[in-house]
């Protein structure tokens, strides 16, 4: 793993504490990012001309274009060759290297050295001519190679600094003239065919800036706080190159950190090795950041040779102290109350939560001294009040925990109350009947304005009866078998309010 730390105010060797972190978990690094892209660039014009022919202009044959002299019928011909490329594509990027790629197919003389010119020539107002041919500006390269055998199918030449030059200029197109060097052009045994020039063109784009910064998997997109002292900072590094395969460049990331009232104090650590796109994590080292500063921090992506803009800066404030524990009040269930209670199981009641702190989110609460919902705090920026239903009967607690913006969570308050028994009444009227036998059974309230019950027998479909005006109600079960039952009944009011469920158990004996 390679992570390069530095900065103006300090220089930190490689540490555990700073890890390299993708999506899906640690990622080894390769330590050099890869080339930038290469492309084979094919003019977008090829022309020839002829002294003998001034007039007139010529398209490749076969792909292939005649330079310098040659006689036919008689006649003596000297041609000179035009090849135009498109620029645009790679306005605003990076030439790393550009070779000129073309190869001979036919050579008057093979005695004869090599002797071909590359020039740069002023854009064509036209289809170039003997007589209108563009003004040649400079040479770019000879194309000799006398090592390379006579008639050799692949010929590169450099011609970096003129393509270079061209995209710096912010020119839209590059003409590039072919010729026979110097008094030779008008020697037959110098003249040859060639193919037409392509250009292998290494360039390379600026990453882009880097986004999506997090701290700890919150976006910067508001004032962040934090409980931790080692966060993970991340963000999304991509480089718009893609080659000819689909593959892209390899991108580095550098994290810069720095206390926001002490900028000096910046920390820059590089993390290498990834293909773009990717998803860059920093772990702040231990021991560096400290309980109620606000710290800031900005990314920057590099490949090889060029790099971005530094991303805009997320801030975030270290806050590790718990907030006040709460206090909890409730008329609906008041604390330590007396029997029998008040309520009933799914009945819901309002419990308000106060802490005295500052930076309060919310609290978090829940009862059997495990706060599993959470509540946001209210304007006051102090309380809450939430609706509860307690589940069951009988002694209760509430259990309450303060939660701070960071995350920070208080020691926790137990709010006791007692809840009502709202579980109707169940009388077995024929508690010896056998099986096969109707079994009556009466079902009285515990709340007021009852209006119905809903029974089951073991795990049974439930069936739901009206209640008579008095709030009671009579059902009669056949049970088929002997065996042993559970019955279970719970009420509902006008209101919609449930009760608990009551239950009892019942033997059935065998007939007869």
């Amino acid at each position: 793993m390679s992570i390069r730390h530095g900065g103006s105010a300090r220089r930190a060797a490689t540490t555990a504490g700073a890890l390299l972190l993708a999506t899906g978990g640690l990622v080894a690094v390769t330590g050099q990012p890869a080339a930038a892209m290469i492309h084979y660039v094919t003019p977008t014009s090829v022309t020839w001309t002829d002294a003998r022919q001034p007039t007139s202009s010529f398209s490749p044959s076969d792909d292939t274009v005649p330079l310098g002299t040659w006689d036919s019928d008689g006649d003596k011909h000297t041609a000179r060759a035009y090849f135009t490329f498109d620029l645009t594509p790679y306005r605003g990027q990076r030439v790393v290297s550009a070779r000129g790629i073309t190869g001979e197919t036919t050579v008057n003389d093979c005695d004869k050295p090599r002797e071909i010119e590359l020039w740069r020539t002023d854009p064509p107002a036209g289809t170039p001519t003997w007589n209108t041919a563009p003004k040649a500006r400079e040479k770019v390269a000879d194309v000799a190679y006398p090592n390379l055998p006579c008639g050799s199918s692949f010929i590169g030449v450099m011609i970096t600094e003129a393509v270079r030059q061209a995209v710096a200029d912010g020119q839209d197109q590059l003409t590039l003239m072919a010729r026979i060097a110097g008094d030779h052009e008008a020697s037959k045994h110098y003249g040859r065919r060639i193919k037409s020039l392509g250009i292998s063109l290494d360039h390379n784009t600026p990453p882009n800036v880097p986004d999506q910064l997090t701290v700890e998997g919150m976006a910067c997109d508001s004032p962040l706080t934090i409980r931790i002292t080692r966060p993970i900072l991340r963000a999304a590094v991509s480089d718009p190159d893609v080659d000819e395969t689909g593959g892209h460049d390899q991108v580095a990331a550098t994290f810069a950190w720095w206390p926001v009232d002490r900028p000096a104090e910046r920390t820059e650590a590089t993390l290498d090795g990834q293909s773009s796109p990717s998803r860059y994590g920093y772990q702040v080292p231990a021991d560096k950041l400290t309980h109620g500063n606000t710290y800031a921090f900005s990314v920057r992506a590099s490949d090889q040779y060029d790099r971005s803009d530094w991303s805009p800066e997320c801030r975030f404030t270290v806050d590790t102290v718990a907030p006040a524990a709460p206090t909890v009040s409730s008329t609906d269930y008041p604390e330590q109350g007396d029997w029998p209670g008040t309520g009933g199981p799914g009945i819901p009641g309002s419990f308000t939560f106060t802490a005295d702190a500052d930076d309060l989110a919310g609290f978090s609460y829940g009862e059997y001294g495990s706060a599993t919902h959470f509540v946001p705090v209210d304007a006051s920026g102090r309380s809450a009040t939430v609706s509860y239903a307690p589940q069951q009967d009988g002694p209760r607690r509430l259990y309450v925990q303060s939660v701070d913006r960071a995350g920070n969570a208080s020691e926790g308050t137990f709010y006791g109350f007692i809840v009502r028994s709202t579980a109707p009444t169940i009388t077995d009227e024929d508690p010896e009947a056998p099986a096969g036998t109707p079994r009556r059974f009466t079902f009285a309230p515990n709340m007021e304005n009852v209006v119905e019950y809903t029974y089951r027998l073991n795990d049974g479909e439930e069936t739901t009866v009206r209640a008579d005006a008095d709030g009671t109600a009579r059902v009669t079960i056949t049970p088929a078998v002997s065996d042993v039952y559970f019955l279970y009944v719970r009420s509902r009011t006008a209101d919609g309010l449930p009760s608990g469920e009551a239950w009892t158990f019942l033997w059935v004996p065998e007939a007869g």
